[in-house]
């Protein structure tokens, strides 16, 4: 006899743009990808025909539209928290919701007179994202983090001394490129303002780098400790990090047979298949 063990739907990939309009002409721009997802406290609709306590995922996607109408502002992670929120209070069947908030990020472009009022360009290096988790019994969860951030040093990077077996073929590096797509999730301390999590992002971000470019490193493993460390550090309000590493591989090309140096200046840049390495960093 079959069970269900755990059950979830939702909306994925809800897409929305805000404009904020300020008196003097100049506006802002906010563009969120939200994903909901709703247990209910019966699961009637998988394990019979009864449908009355689903809501439509037509009317998640209404919701998420309504809700940054009214409540988007310039805080993702206090969005996430709105749309959490939102379906326990109005819903008295739903259990649980999950919430993850991506967000595209528009700089403001500068021409020759400076910033401009109303002209945006993408910065495509990486995607933030919020992550809410809502329950009645298990209370509120809130993580930010940052998806495919693509990094890279030209040197002060190393890998010798690994284990060494029958089947391994990589040679010893004194010195090589180090380039990953970071990835990574910190987790809040309960019962943080709005004021207190706005700020969280950029200095994680920022003490991770500095600790990426001004550090040598002898494997990625050591680097992701010393960034998650430094993170951190850098922001009491989180409780721990948890960084997603994969390799960017640079292979050096052999140009000895084009009449120059043998595997120096020139690489294939490649990243499968890639070694990944992840660890979560507490305090």
């Amino acid at each position: 006899m079959a069970t269900l063990h755990h059950s979830q739907y939702g909306k994925h990939r809800v897409r929305v743009l805000k404009v904020f309009r300020a008196p003097d002409g100049w506006q802002d721009v906010r563009e969120l990808t939200v994903r909901v997802m709703l247990t209910l406290s019966e699961d009637a609709s998988f394990s019979s025909e009864d449908n009355h306590l689903v809501v439509p995922t037509d009317t998640v996607r209404n919701t998420v539209n309504f809700l940054a109408h009214d409540s988007l502002g310039a805080c993702r992670h206090a969005f996430t928290r709105v749309v959490g929120r939102h379906f326990l209070a109005t819903y008295a069947h739903v259990a649980s919701v999950d919430v993850v908030v991506e967000e595209k990020s528009w700089d403001r472009w500068r021409g020759k007179d400076g910033p401009h009022p109303h002209v945006f360009t993408h910065q495509a290096n990486g995607s933030p994202e919020t992550y809410g988790v809502f329950s009645r019994e298990g209370g509120e969860s809130l993580a930010s983090g940052l998806r495919d951030h693509l990094i890279l040093k030209s040197t002060a990077s190393s890998f010798t001394g690994y284990h060494q077996c029958p089947l391994t073929t990589l040679p010893p590096a004194e010195d090589r490129i180090l380039a990953t797509r970071l990835s990574g999730r910190w987790t809040f301390a309960d019962g943080l303002g709005e004021d207190a999590l706005a700020s969280v992002d950029e200095r994680v971000l920022a003490a991770m780098m500095e600790t990426f470019a001004g550090t040598h490193s002898p494997s990625v493993q050591r680097t992701l400790f010393l960034m998650g460390e430094a993170a951190l550090a850098a922001a009491p309000e989180i409780v721990s990090v948890t960084l997603h590493l994969p390799n960017v591989h640079y292979l050096g090309l052999d140009m000895s047979k084009l009449g120059r140096p043998g595997q120096k200046d020139v690489y294939l840049p490649t990243d499968e298949p890639h070694g990944q390495i992840e660890a979560t960093i507490t305090r």
